[in-house]
Parts: C-alpha cells; sequence; structure tokens
C-alpha cells in the first residue's frame, strides 16, 4: 500500500519509530557555531493517492518533485540539462504529470529481476517486498488446493511484490544518476519519416509542452511507442490492435485489511463463484473508454461483495484507500510491433493488453525493453544492419504476447467461469493463433477444475515467471538443423532459449552465479566450457583460443572486446587457472576471457546444465538480452563467424600481444543520446549501453 512513511529511527542499530524524523528536524542542519549546512532538504509534496475513499479517511503520500518530476521540478532545470533536437532514439511514453503515486502493477517475476541484475538495479527490486512462495484456490468458501508456488532456478525464485510507483521511483534514480531527465507534460503532436531523406535521422517529431505550448521540432533515427493502450503512434500508424474486448469488470482496492483468511501471505484464487455470492459490480454503470467511472461504484459496496465472495472469512478495512480501480478487460495485440522500415517500433500496454491474471504487464514491458534496446543500440551505433535485425523484435516479442493474452485469456475464463472464445489472434504469417485451444473442458465439477489446473499450470508455469518464450526462427535465433539432436549437438539448449545461469566460483573467495559474469546490455556473452581443459578437450579450445579469438577470427572483426564478453567456465580450481592457460595457443582466450570455475558436483555444475561434452567442449554465443542465440564445437568457430556476419557490421579490431586495442568505427561511432516523452517504461541506457564520453541521453515526460 502506498502510503507515507512514518518518522523512524536507527539509533539502537534496528528501525524503531520514533517521534521526529531526523531530515525534517533543523538541528541537523546547522553547526554548534550556527552555521548553516550547504545541503537543504528538498521540499514535499503530500498528494492524495485514490479519488475514491473508504469511511476511515483520506491517504496521501509523501513524494519529492524535485526529485522525481524530472522537468517539472519546482527548482527549474538543473545546469546540466542540454537536450539535443537530434537523438537516435525517441520514446513517447504515457501522459502523466508526475509519477504514479500508487497501484498498477504490483508484483516482478524472476526473469525481470535477471535483466534488472544484468542492469545493476535488481536489488532495489527484489529487497523491497515479499517473495509469495505458496498458492492456494477457492471455490465458494472450500479450498481446492494450497500448495508451493513453481519456483524459478534462478537466484530469483519466484514472484516478488513491488508496486509500480515503487518501480518508478528506482528508475528515476538510476536515471538521475546518469545526467538524465524525465521530459514531463510533453507530447508528440505529430511525427512522419521522411522515406526520401538521406539524412540518418529520417524520423521528425513535433514536440509540445501541454502547459506552455512549446513547439518542438526533433530529428531522429528511431521512435518508439510506449504510451499505453490508447496508443496515439499505433493509431497514426492504423495498425489494428487484433483481439477482443470481454464484458468482464474487475475492481482493484489497495488499503490494509483485516481479515480471518488463514492464507493472507500466499498468492489466492477464488475461481467460478455461485451466483449467490457474486452480483455484477459494473451493472448499468457508465462507462468510459473500457474503464466503469469509479465514481458510480463505492468502496463500502465492493467490501460488501468482497466479504460474500470471502465468506466463510470476513474481510474489514483497516486503513483508508491508497488505490481504488475498475477495469473492464480487453484482450489485444498490434498486429505488427515495427513500421515496414523498421523505424518505429511498439512496446509495452501500445503493443499489447490483458487482464491482471499471470502478473505480465509490468513484465512484459520489461521483457519488451530488453528485447528492443540492444537491437536498436546496435543499428543506431552502426555496428548491425536495420533491415537484417530489427525484424526480430516483431518476430520475437509478438508471438510473445499472442501467447500472453492466450494465457492470461484463459486463466480469466477459468477463475470467472466466462464461457467466451479466447482472443482471436495472427500468429505466425498468416495463421490464427490456437495456443490454449486444447485445455480440457470445464464442467462445473471439482473433479473438472483440478483437471484444468494441472493441465494448465504446469503448462504455463515457467512462462508466467518470464523463464520460457514461444519458439521462433530469426536472424539471431537461427533455426536447429534436422541433425541437432539432444547428445549430437554442443549443448542440450536449444536456440532461443534463456541461457541458464548455474552457480559458480567467481574466485578463491567469492562465490556466485554465472549471470554475475554477463552483465550489462551491450555485449553478446560468448561461454566457452572447457570441462578441466585436459585431455581432447584442451586442443578443441586451443583452436577456438587462435581461430575464433585471433586477429583474423570473428571476434576482431566484428568489434573485440567492445562487442564480445568472453567468459571460460573452467572444471579446475582458480589456483589451477595459471597453470591451465599458459601457451601460445591459449594466449587470445587468457586475454580476452573472464574464468568462471565449475566446482560443484557433476550433478549439480554448469557442464550439466547446459549439457556439454567434457570431451569436446563447447562454446555458446548469449545474446544481450540473455536468450542463447546458437552454439558451436570449439574447434568450429566459423558456426559464429557465420551467425555473426548474419547481422553484425564488420568493424575490425587490431588483436595485439598483451592488449586488444580498438582501432575502427566502434570506437568512433558516438552516441547522440536517447530521448523520452512521458515515460519511464524502458530502462536508462538501453536503447545505447555504450559508455562513451561523447553520450548525451535525454529523457523526455
Amino acid at each position: 500500500m502506498a502510503t507515507t512513511v512514518p518518522a523512524q529511527t536507527w539509533q539502537a542499530g534496528f528501525v524503531m519509530p520514533a517521534v521526529k524524523a531526523s531530515w525534517q528536524d533543523e538541528d541537523f542542519y546547522i553547526t554548534e557555531n550556527g552555521e548553516r549546512a550547504h545541503y537543504v532538504a528538498p521540499p514535499t509534496d503530500e498528494p492524495l493517492t485514490s479519488t475514491v475513499h473508504n469511511s476511515l479517511g483520506l491517504n496521501a503520500i509523501r513524494t519529492w518533485p524535485t526529485l522525481y518530476n524530472g522537468t517539472e521540478s519546482p527548482d527549474g532545470l538543473p545546469d546540466w540539462w542540454h537536450p539535443s533536437d537530434e537523438v537516435d532514439v525517441l520514446i513517447c511514453g504515457d501522459k502523466a504529470e508526475t509519477p504514479l503515486l500508487s497501484g498498477r502493477a504490483d508484483a516482478i517475476q524472476p526473469r525481470s529481476l535477471e535483466y534488472l541484475y544484468n542492469w545493476g538495479l535488481a536489488s532495489e527490486f527484489a529487497d523491497e517486498g515479499p517473495f509469495l512462495n505458496h498458492t492456494t484456490m477457492f471455490k465458494d468458501g472450500t479450498k481446492m488446493f494450497y500448495r508451493p508456488a513453481f519456483v524459478s532456478d534462478s537466484r530469483y525464485r519466484g514472484l516478488h511484490v513491488i508496486s509500480q510507483p515503487q518501480v518508478e521511483k528506482v528508475y528515476l534514480r538510476d536515471l538521475m544518476r546518469h545526467r538524465v531527465l524525465v521530459e514531463r507534460c510533453t507530447v508528440i503532436d505529430n511525427f512522419e519519416v521522411r522515406s526520401d531523406s538521406e539524412s540518418s535521422h529520417p524520423v521528425r517529431v513535433s514536440i509540445r509542452h501541454t502547459k506552455s505550448g512549446k513547439l518542438q521540432s526533433i530529428k531522429a533515427k528511431y521512435l518508439v511507442g510506449a504510451e499505453g493502450a490508447a496508443s496515439g503512434i499505433r493509431k497514426q500508424l492504423q495498425i489494428p490492435f487484433d483481439g477482443t474486448t470481454t464484458d468482464i469488470h474487475w475492481v482493484i482496492m489497495d488499503c490494509i485489511f483485516e481479515t480471518d483468511y488463514p492464507y493472507i501471505t500466499a498468492f489466492g484464487i477464488y475461481t467460478k463463484l455461485s451466483a449467490d455470492r457474486v452480483k455484477a459490480l459494473a451493472e448499468d454503470r457508465r462507462e468510459s473508454g473500457g474503464r466503469v467511472d469509479a465514481h458510480y461504484l463505492r468502496a463500502d459496496e465492493v467490501l460488501e461483495q468482497t466479504n460474500r465472495v470471502f465468506a466463510p472469512y470476513t474481510v474489514k478495512f483497516a486503513s483508508p484507500l491508497s488505490w481504488f480501480a475498475v477495469w473492464k478487460i480487453s484482450e489485444r495485440v498490434a498486429r505488427t510491433f515495427s513500421t515496414p522500415d523498421f523505424r518505429i517500433h511498439l512496446g509495452g500496454d501500445a503493443a499489447h493488453v490483458h487482464s491482471v491474471l499471470g502478473a505480465f504487464g509490468l513484465n512484459s514491458s520489461i521483457y519488451d525493453a530488453s528485447n528492443l534496446s540492444w537491437k536498436l543500440g546496435l543499428c543506431a551505433r552502426g555496428l548491425a544492419t536495420p533491415s537484417t535485425l530489427l525484424p526480430s523484435y516483431d518476430i520475437e516479442r509478438r508471438l510473445f504476447a499472442n501467447r500472453v493474452i492466450r494465457t492470461s485469456g484463459a486463466y480469466l475464463r477459468f477463475v470467472c467461469g466466462a464461457d467466451i472464445p479466447l482472443a482471436s489472434l495472427k500468429g505466425q504469417g498468416d495463421e490464427p493463433e490456437t495456443y490454449m485451444d486444447d485445455l480440457p473442458p470445464l464442467d462445473g465439477t471439482r473433479k473438472g477444475d483440478l483437471k484444468w489446473c494441472g493441465a494448465f499450470f504446469p503448462r504455463n508455469a515457467n512462462f508466467m515467471l518470464g523463464l520460457e518464450v514461444p519458439q521462433t526462427t530469426s536472424v539471431v535465433c537461427p533455426p536447429m538443423n534436422d541433425d541437432d539432436k539432444a547428445g549430437s549437438r554442443p549443448i542440450a539448449v536449444i536456440n532461443g532459449a534463456r541461457a541458464p545461469s548455474p552457480r559458480v566460483s567467481l574466485e578463491v573467495g567469492k562465490t556466485g552465479y554465472l549471470y554475475d559474469k554477463m552483465v550489462g546490455a551491450s555485449r553478446f556473452h560468448l561461454l566457452v566450457f572447457g570441462s578441466d581443459l585436459q585431455g581432447p578437450v584442451r586442443e578443441r579450445v586451443a583452436a577456438f583460443s587462435q581461430q575464433g579469438l585471433g586477429p583474423q577470427g570473428f571476434f576482431a572483426r566484428y568489434g573485440g572486446s567492445e562487442m564480445f564478453n568472453v567468459v571460460l567456465v573452467l572444471k579446475a580450481l582458480p589456483d589451477d587457472s595459471v597453470a591451465l592457460l599458459a601457451g601460445e595457443e591459449f594466449r587470445c582466450l587468457r586475454e580476452t576471457a573472464t574464468v568462471v570455475y565449475d566446482d560443484r558436483s557433476p550433478d549439480e555444475d554448469g557442464h550439466y546444465w547446459y549439457g556439454v561434452n567434457h570431451a569436446r567442449g563447447a562454446v555458446v554465443a548469449v545474446r544481450p538480452d540473455l536468450w542463447v542465440g546458437v552454439s558451436c564445437w570449439p574447434e568450429e568457430p566459423q558456426r559464429l563467424d557465420e551467425y555473426f556476419s548474419s547481422f553484425l557490421i564488420e568493424q575490425k579490431v587490431d588483436v595485439g600481444v598483451g592488449n586488444v586495442a580498438v582501432n575502427g568505427v566502434a570506437k568512433e561511432v558516438a552516441v547522440n543520446g536517447v530521448r523520452a516523452i512521458n515515460g519511464v517504461d524502458w530502462p536508462n541506457g538501453q536503447t545505447d549501453p555504450v559508455n562513451s564520453k561523447n553520450q548525451s541521453q535525454e529523457l523526455i515526460q
């Protein structure tokens, strides 16, 4: 629940209530001689968080406008803020004038946390709220099951509770550290792509400040529409929003409740309630834009219905309402996420909308961002061919969104007992989407319900955790060959699957996960599995070092260490690595690779997780968004050459003795920046993750 944090103190070494917060005490801003501190606490505001209230009063939350309101800060703009009118990527978000105060998304999945770890932010998200490790389901007051929730093999096991306003604040603080502001109260008036222009920035956009009316013209290489379900960019492009709008309404109340319900710390589901327990809250209510006007629903009325649903348990308000909303469920997917020239792309709710079931909303937007950002980054910097690489965004993310809508839709219909068809969507090519068409029929019995659950949840558990995606074929996810059966290919993990992150030893005094050495969103990760680097595998890994990482190999031709992060996974102790990597044949590997030590037992080590042959070894090309691109035998680096040459542009570097020196375009291409209008859905720097002193990134709201 979003509410102002009361005064606290840590004087005893742990948090305790306090009479007054030290940051509010004037005595903490002057010396013993009366000199005032240079630092002054920024001003605060306490707006109401909900337009609907209960009998316990109004809820307000302390906000810090100078920290979180971007260009609408009451202190004005900082001296370092100089937005450019020519940028690489212009991102358009929603119309909010301030950060979100309360409500919306309230949980984040393991895969999202893996991305956030990759971007350096995961600990702030994972530490905010509890981890829901059990699921319970009731029907008409009778418990159907209570069981441990499905968990991932990630360091982040399952569903972590965190509100969307908390998520936004983490993003905004990160943006500020990178000298980036969100330009608020700024919207797109119109845009066009000048196909006849020879300019490197053919997207022309007119943006307008909603308060002053001031117009500004922006030139961009790419435009991203992430401004919500009513996306004006999608509408101007006349991209159909395929799917359906149901007559199912959900009421959401966020506050502190008092209840005797015994499973309050679990993820709880009430399903298919009998008619005497439910009445249509939205019946005869006026609707506007798919939403039932909340002014026509009272909090006490919703609480009354809640108690009918939860009987024999009772629920009472124990605090004012933090958020209250009524939503009419729509299930839609944009027919394409990219324009034919690949200059404009859609993401987040602008590309797909669905019910809250499955916690897909915020998480899917993070997945969209992680997929598109590195691709736009490479293309904007002249390191990849846009017409080859960028089509993969629509191929991968639209089919994922289809599955979200069909999975969440089936879940919704089960919970609500709604006998309505799943949304009709375009699948691959012109084929209709059929996912979830084969679920067992429901006959209204407990046995039938449990059979449905037994089919639905195991099948979709990893998908809902973000670990599984539909199998697609693209330039960055080539098809498996007919003879690529498990046991005959370099690794068991298939192309396009999540790259597993087993536990490894990072050094003598530190252990962790493989992802600890795969951070950052700008480079491909080359995982070299070398077993103990003795016997037949030694010669094969040496061949990769000389041919793949040498002066004539793909590593040097496509950017060297600026493009590739090489990680050598050894079945050895840290003290043994120096001797194992001795010799000229391992020089390139020795000078480019980070070594991790796969010292766990054979039934839990990294070689086992990836399915590596210890006599032959393997090399795995993992994409910047942590999905497997392709794998090869170490003695066949030409396979990786073929893979990267299909979408990367050659950026020759000199691989010298003792160092890798960049000698070409890879260091000469300066990034001009990113601007985003009214939105923080896209993590800072992901469209341009290169560390460049000439870099100027900008965000607009």
